[in-house]
């Protein structure tokens, strides 16, 4: 293994559009963050968001847990290049900074047309930031600003606000350029992704008040300044090819014509979690294929696989396409979950020590024992979230035979012979998400007895030939029987699946088909053991039901 402190990323510095401004690669490259950095995100209201800051470091966390880099946001609304200089010793210098980001402009322009005045304005004071970083020995990353949506305020279009920005962007990257600085050019790869969408949906926007942008335009945007960072795309997980018998990270655990259990050889990197409402936005600017790994797996039987991580849905693929390779998205995955919401955490307790005590309440005696406290939860939260990033020792990956077709399930309505009472998962059992949370997961009542059953109806007859289901990590539910019917009083079993106690997994079914137009989950016993919630309760994350064709 490599010395930790000797990993780093390389940056090159972007082909900027044609006519701004061309950089290409630095002929000799240089490390942009190593381990044990310190890195200070500094902007304005954009960056106050605290939602691109949030996915750079979150990123960086899963992709390079060995460099243990410690990030703070310094982000102030209404914020200028010129105000940032005066407040430098105040909100950056003071948190000892190995590394300072800088994204202004947004503000710099004045919301006025494009004049020289405003953009040499813009660069002196960038400038005179860059140099006071620079004096002290700290790195400097280089963003220009972002771009703003006409459509959502008229008076920008009026002045073409975005003529503007791009010339300050251009300024910033001449700074870059003449200062040997990693930089990233932001505004172009916002205007040609919001440019796209609207051609595709008129009405789309990622920036809804037009200045500030929403999280799809955080997205976009936090991509760009990773490859600002030098980030690199998450490794490949690995590949297998069963008929050659062959495989690189990669190992068959189990194997029959329903179902594919493979186990990785080697660690994995944590996924990067994103919301699943932003799976468009992801896979349409590209950050999808950046975060995802490359998981290969060749001879399989033609046809459709519904794949699983750690029981966590991944998604339906074709043979073709798993032979080719797949990208693994990390929006179901707990654990990376888990990352994505401590570091948001970490965000809100640093904003809190920051703007909520440190600055309001500096003129009273003690209060700097408030900030020591909340500086050491702090480091707490750094220190947690290293920990929570730690790559995956190994990962089991199921690959389930599904039917091509749609999941004839998903929307449909059901009853519960044991209706909870608490507001669980309401409609969470056919919502299409397998998110164990208690939004999207379905649980029953809390009554006795057993056994309890749950019964969809599909609303109209099919063909029905495979039934997946799975089980939150939490919860006794032990064994599930599937049954079928036609008209809802005559209930046929084909198949059933225990699950193994505190795992999160996923179960298909398959059998010849049935006509059918309900299907019946009954739950039959438990474990033993109360695992999170009382052992009453039997819980179920999802049902897919697949058609068979005639």
């Amino acid at each position: 293994m490599k010395n930790p402190a000797l990993v780093s990323f390389r940056f090159c510095r972007a082909a900027v559009v044609a006519g701004v401004v061309g950089l290409g690669a630095l002929a000799q490259a240089e490390p942009v963050l190593k381990a044990g950095d310190r890195v200070v995100i500094y902007g304005d209201s954009i960056t106050e968001q605290r939602l691109y800051s949030r996915f750079v470091q979150q990123y960086i966390q899963c992709r390079y847990p060995e460099l243990k880099v410690k990030f703070y946001n310094a982000g102030w609304s209404g914020d200028t290049a010129g105000g940032a200089f005066k407040r430098l010793e105040r909100d950056v210098l003071g948190l000892q900074p190995t590394v300072v980001t800088l994204f202004f402009g947004m503000n710099d322009g004045g919301y006025r047309p494009a004049a020289d005045g405003i953009t040499s304005g813009f660069k002196q004071n960038e400038e005179k930031i860059i140099n006071a970083l620079k004096a002290k020995g700290i790195r400097v990353v280089v963003y220009t600003p972002g771009a703003v949506d006409y459509d959502r305020q008229k008076k920008l279009a009026d002045v073409q606000y975005n003529d503007n920005l791009e010339a300050l962007g251009k300024a910033a990257l001449e700074l870059a350029q003449q200062y040997q600085l990693p930089s990233a050019d932001v505004f172009h790869p916002m205007v040609a992704f919001q440019n796209a969408q609207k051609a595709k949906k008129p009405g789309f926007t990622m920036i809804p008040d037009a200045v500030h942008p929403s999280t799809p335009g955080h997205l976009v945007m936090a991509q760009e300044m990773l490859k600002g960072l030098g980030a690199e795309p998450m490794p490949p997980i690995g590949a297998i090819d069963l008929k050659a018998g062959t495989g690189d990270g990669l190992r068959v655990v189990s194997s029959n014509p329903a179902q594919l259990v493979l186990e990785t050889t080697r660690p994995v990197h944590l996924p990067f979690w994103f919301d699943t409402a932003a799976l468009a936005v992801m896979r349409d600017s590209g950050f999808l294929a950046m975060t995802s790994g490359k998981l290969t797996v060749k001879g399989l039987a033609a046809g459709y696989y519904k794949l699983t991580l750690e029981g966590a849905d991944a998604g339906k693929y074709s043979a073709d396409e798993l032979a080719a390779g797949i990208g693994v998205p990390g929006n179901t995955f707990a654990p990376a979950q888990r990352l994505h919401d401590l570091i948001q955490r970490k965000e809100e307790s640093y904003y809190t020590a920051w703007r909520q005590v440190r600055l309001p309440l500096a003129d009273l005696a003690g209060s700097q024992q408030i900030v020591d406290g909340l500086m050491a939860a702090d480091e707490g939260y750094q220190a947690v979230i290293h920990g929570l990033a730690t790559p995956l020792a190994k990962c089991t990956f199921t690959l389930s035979a599904a039917p091509e077709g749609p999941n004839l399930a998903q929307g449909k309505r059901y009853a519960c012979s044991d209706e909870n009472k608490y507001n669980w998962g309401i409609g969470g059992l056919t919502d299409g998400s397998w998110a164990a949370t208690p939004q999207h997961c379905f649980a029953t009542g809390d009554a006795a007895d057993l056994p309890k059953h749950v019964t969809i109806d599909l609303e109209k007859a099919a063909r029905v030939g495979t039934v997946v289901f799975g089980v939150p990590p939490f919860g006794s539910t032990k064994t599930v029987k599937v049954s079928v019917s036609a008209d809802g009083q005559q209930f046929t079993e084909v198949g059933s699946h225990e699950f193994t106690p505190r795992k999160e997994a996923a179960a298909t079914v398959a059998f010849p088909a049935i006509e059918a137009r309900y299907v019946r989950l009954t739950y039959v016993d438990r474990h033993e053991e109360d695992i999170q919630f009382p052992r009453v309760f039997a819980f179920t994350t999802e049902v897919e039901v697949y058609a068979t064709a005639k």
